[in-house]
């Protein structure tokens, strides 16, 4: 996997995360069309790892 540059993510037990922070995603979809403020938006490409521990 691919690290995208300028994107950080700190959701350990995503399988995209990295031990530096990092997406490896290769693209991501951030959601909420509708979103009026920060909390309402969530990343869509998140993908939990097996046991939800990852790192």
């Amino acid at each position: 996997m691919n690290e995208i540059k300028g994107i950080s993510c700190e959701v350990k037990n995503c399988i995209y995360h990295d031990k530096a922070d990092n997406c490896n995603a290769g693209h991501i979809v951030v959601g909420n069309r509708s979103a009026t403020k920060t909390s309402e938006t969530k990343c869509e490409t998140f993908e939990c790892c097996d046991d939800c521990r990852c790192n």
